[in-house]
This record gives structure tokens, C-alpha cells and sequence, in this order.
């Protein structure tokens, strides 16, 4: 049984395949977007998320994601992510340089997930900045 990693908002087809080498991918359909708690029924079973666009994921979102093992951001600053609920619960928290945008940042995030399901330190691992900031 392949990883299942869920994509909050449409992303560029060539992330998609990247996942799709090694995971199961859910992807939202026509809509831009989840609502929260079908979010929330999809990631219950997930080892990866993309968030594509600053979606808010706290403690709460978090205590229904048994399986997550990392959440990979598009964009520089994941403001709306409990980094530390994300931490406490060992689950990676990636975002991407300032300088990858668009189609880049979404490759990169997937990058990010295969890293970790892969077994290594995904690059641009926020959790890492935080521990040795304490």
C-alpha cells in the first residue's frame, strides 16, 4: 500500500507526477480548495500534505492525522501552521526558498515529502530551526 499524500489546492500537473512515483495522491477537483473538514476526513489517513496556499492547520486538524509524517508548504512563511503542534507530534514541517515560486515551490514542496518518506531530513525543515532556536 502506497503513502497517501493529500494536496490542499490545485497544483501543477508535473508535482502531481513526482508524488505519484511513489505515493497515492488525493487531489481537489474543481474547486480551488477543501472545505475544512473534508480536509480533515482526507488527512486522517495521510503520511503527507501539500499545502499550496497558507491553510490554516492547527491542533486540532492535527489530532484527527495519525499517519501525517510531514506537511510541505509552497510558500516562504507558513504563518497559519501550529509549527510546534506539528513538532510534538513528530510530523515534519517544510517550506521553500524565497526565490521558487509557482510550479518551482510546488516541485520542491513534493521533493520535501518524498524526502521524508524516503526516511531523510527533508530540506527546508522548519522544526530543525526551531529546536536549535530554544
Amino acid at each position: 500500500m502506497k503513502p497517501l499524500v493529500v494536496i490542499t489546492h490545485r497544483v501543477h500537473a508535473d508535482a502531481v507526477e513526482l508524488l505519484l512515483t511513489v505515493c497515492d495522491v488525493a487531489l481537489v477537483d474543481m474547486r480551488s480548495a477543501y472545505a475544512r473538514q473534508e480536509l480533515k476526513d482526507l488527512a486522517r489517513n495521510a503520511s503527507g500534505l501539500l499545502a499550496a496556499t497558507p491553510e490554516r492547520i492547527d491542533a486540532s486538524l492535527l489530532a484527527a492525522c495519525h499517519r501525517l509524517r510531514v506537511l510541505a508548504c509552497t510558500f516562504r512563511i507558513p504563518e497559519h501552521i501550529d509549527i510546534a503542534a506539528c513538532t510534538r507530534r513528530g510530523i515534519w514541517v517544510t517550506n521553500v526558498m524565497s526565490r521558487w515560486l509557482g510550479k518551482e515551490a510546488e516541485i520542491e514542496a513534493a521533493r520535501n515529502i518524498l524526502d521524508v518518506i524516503s526516511g531523510d531530513t527533508p530540506r527546508g525543515a522548519l522544526n530543525e530551526v526551531l529546536s536549535n532556536a530554544a
